[in-house]
Parts: C-alpha cells; sequence; structure tokens
C-alpha cells in the first residue's frame, strides 16, 4: 500500500517535510502521528488512516514535498486502510491535522497476511490532537478518562500530564532538538519554521520599504481601566491582558487612517482597502515566531477579543493552528512587552502595509500640569512603536495615525464608543 500526501488546505499545493515520526520497520496505529509538514501557512501533522507496518519511506526531512506525492509504502489491506480512512475523515475535527490518502501499492508488492486495520466509530473519538493520543498511549491513560481544558473540551498534553501528576518536560532554549556538535561548533539543519521565518523576512524586506516611527504614551488610565475589567473578565474565565484595548484603539484609528489597513496587489497594480480588521499577533513558541489571526476585532467587545486572544495563543503554544488561524490578516500587533526594553523596529508581515509594536509599560517620573501648575508625578508609561511600507504610507499619514492611536490609549475610556 502507499500513503500519498494529501490536500494540506486551500490553495497550498507543497510544503517541507520537517520531520518523519515513524522508520521502517515501525507498527503504526490508527491516529498515530506519521510526520510533520511545514506549509506557508502551518506546520500540518499527519495522523494515520491505517493500521500495519511502515515498509519504506520515500521522502527526506528537508525536502519540499508536493500534494499527491509519494510519502510511504506500508504493508496493509487496501480495503480495510479505505474504511479507516472513511472513517477518519467522516470523525475528524477540522483541524490542521489533514486526513491521509491512501492508493493502491503496484501488484508486485506483497501484502502482510497478519495486519490488520482498527477501525474507530465516531462516538468512541475523543477531541484531542495525535500527538496528544501518543502521549496517552506512552503513559497508560485512558483519554476518555480525562477533562479536556481546550476549545470545545479538547484534551491537551497538559490535561494528560496534570492527570497522571507528572510535570511537562524541561526545554533549553536556544537549542534545537537533533544538533550535532563538532568540536567547539554546533550544526544545526535550518528547516522548519525558522526557515519559513527566514523567507518571510526576507521577502519583507525586498518588498517592503520599511521605516519606523516611534512614540511614548501615557498609559495611566489604561492600566486602571484594565485592573476594573480585569475582575470582571475573570469570573468569566478569560485572562485579559492589555493587548485587547490596543487592539480596540487599533481599530478605532484605523478607521480613521484606512491606508494603513491595506495591501498592495503588485501584480495587478491595485491598493486593496480592507473593511474589516482582523490581526495578526505575534506569538513566541519553542519553535519560533508565528503569526496567528484574531478575526473580526472590530465588531467585538473587549472580552471577546481576549477571549480570541487567549484560545489562539494556547493553539500556538500547543502546535495546534488551523490553516485559517493563520490566513486573512489586515495588520500585524508584536508584544514583547513581557521580555523588556524600550522599543523596536519590527518587520512588517507582507504583504500587509503596517506592523504596531506594543512595549512594555513602567513607572516614571513625568512632568503634568495639575490645576495649572507644573508637577512631577508617577505615571505608567509606554512606547509604541509602527513600521511602515514607505511605498504605500507617508511618514505624516503614519505620525497622525500614532497620534490618534495615543489618544485612545491615554484616554481608553472613549472606546466606548467602539462596542468596548
Amino acid at each position: 500500500m502507499q500513503f500519498k500526501l494529501p490536500e494540506l488546505g486551500e490553495g497550498v499545493h507543497e510544503g517541507e517535510m520537517v520531520k518523519w515520526r515513524v522508520k521502517p520497520g515501525d507498527a503504526v496505529k490508527y491516529d498515530q502521528p506519521l510526520c510533520e509538514i511545514m506549509t506557508d501557512k502551518a506546520t500540518v501533522e499527519i495522523p494515520s488512516a491505517f493500521q500495519g507496518k511502515v515498509a519504506e519511506l520515500h521522502a527526506k526531512e528537508g525536502e519540499l514535498v508536493h500534494v499527491g506525492q509519494l510519502l510511504l509504502s506500508f504493508e496493509g489491506t487496501a480495503a480495510a486502510a479505505a474504511s479507516v480512512a472513511s472513517s477518519a475523515n467522516h470523525a475528524a475535527p477540522a483541524t490542521a491535522h489533514a486526513a491521509p490518502a491512501l492508493a493502491s501499492a503496484p501488484a508486485a508488492a506483497p501484502l502482510a497476511a497478519k495486519t490488520s486495520v482498527e477501525v474507530l466509530s465516531p462516538e468512541s473519538r475523543v477531541l484531542s490532537a495525535p500527538s496528544t493520543r501518543r502521549l496517552a498511549r506512552e503513559m497508560g491513560v485512558d483519554l476518555k478518562q480525562v477533562s479536556g481544558s481546550g476549545p470545545h473540551g479538547r484534551v491537551m498534553k497538559e490535561d494528560v500530564q496534570a492527570w497522571t501528576g507528572t510535570a511537562a518536560p524541561a526545554v533549553v532554549r536556544g537549542v534545537p532538538s537533533g544538533a550535532t556538535f563538532r568540536g567547539s561548533e554546533e550544526r544545526v539543519a535550518f528547516r522548519g519554521l525558522r526557515k519559513k521565518i527566514s523567507e518571510k523576512m526576507r521577502q519583507s524586506k525586498d518588498h517592503a520599504a520599511h521605516f519606523t516611527y516611534v512614540e511614548e504614551a501615557d498609559a495611566t488610565e489604561l492600566v486602571r481601566l484594565r485592573g476594573q475589567a480585569k475582575e470582571i473578565a475573570a469570573k468569566q474565565g478569560v485572562k485579559l491582558t492589555y493587548l485587547p484595548f490596543v487592539m480596540k484603539a487599533m481599530v478605532a484609528a484605523l478607521r480613521q487612517y484606512p491606508i494603513l489597513n491595506s495591501s498592495l496587489d503588485e501584480q495587478k497594480n491595485e491598493l486593496v482597502y480592507k473593511h474589516y480588521y482582523n490581526i495578526a499577533l505575534s506569538v513566541q513558541t519553542e519553535d519560533g515566531l508565528t503569526a496567528p489571526v484574531v478575526k473580526d476585532v472590530g465588531n467585538k467587545s473587549v472580552i471577546e477579543i481576549a477571549k480570541d486572544i487567549q484560545a489562539v495563543v494556547e493553539r500556538a503554544r500547543a502546535k495546534r493552528l488551523t490553516m485559517d488561524d493563520l490566513q486573512g490578516s489586515t495588520i500585524t500587533l508584536t508584544n514583547a512587552g513581557s521580555i523588556g526594553g524600550l522599543f523596536a523596529t519590527p518587520v512588517i508581515n507582507y504583504p500587509e502595509v503596517a506592523i504596531l509594536g506594543f512595549n512594555k509599560i513602567f513607572r516614571k517620573p513625568v512632568v503634568k500640569s495639575v490645576n495649572g501648575k507644573e508637577e512631577i508625578v508617577i505615571r505608567d508609561w509606554t512606547y509604541f512603536s509602527i513600521s511602515l511600507d514607505h511605498r504605500v504610507v507617508d511618514g505624516a499619514i503614519g505620525a497622525e495615525f500614532m497620534k490618534l492611536l495615543i489618544q485612545y490609549i491615554e484616554n481608553p475610556s472613549l472606546l466606548l464608543l467602539e462596542s468596548f
């Protein structure tokens, strides 16, 4: 039998073979992860739709593979394997885990008579990623006994670990797995998410004419308002950060300066104005930086946005982003405030024309006019930096946008007019 690369998503025809999860001779069970494919949109973990024995791998790690390309051969029965594929397609949730493609091998390939195929009914499935299922099998855990903390009751790896009382393995930051050492040097294959980030950054720098504008803001009222709203959000099970407020302020300012919510179609020589607000959020994961999208920000309240942010960040860090999570952004927000630093010069998420950097909030003495007199007072302070494509956005427009954005940050009660 042959296993071919299935459809990975609309408009996605190829990807990089980042990692094989199996090797020749391995006995494979239904829903077991076979490999990881990195596309321009997401890392797709391909689960097995058969139970049998891996005969041969036909693609190498780091190789570019195309939809329909032969990935591996396995020993099994075509009819039984097909029934599993049908069951999987019927039962599997809509995530980035694509349903595998199966095809008959040439007649010369012998079939193993003892190979059996396990067919699971939709009712027996627990909502979880294949990697979580594998962890549960390794730890001897029945997933039906575990309460899921993810969206729609999805069982996460952390749920399995909590159920067994074990902690997640420690991660050594900055040292990728698979590293080989030669004397005082270290060589690591440059592929996967790191390579995709490199390609996107190079594309952005090659096409967009970057310039960055920086402005400071008095965030005292924002800190106060967030402190009050935080308790309300917590009662709804939502962690409220400053990001939803910043996103609402972005939308309010973008409505006045729509050029920043556009993209340049260089092939058609057209400027495309977006009359909707989908804000990509830079999220740091163990594998690198990714930018999932918070959709329809303009029509949501701060708490609704906070729910969306919380869910998408959890999916990003658990490597469960869907294709939809990574498509359709109109502008990007990057936040390095938890790490530190005054400000940065972020790289535009091409083909967008703007990316806003939100930095740390800190206490500092400033001169303020109080009752007509200048006094030194302690305020919560922050800096915003915005990188713009100078081909599309003039410096004056960028500065005016930032001035309006800061007005909303310093007077967040004005966001009440923005369906707060």
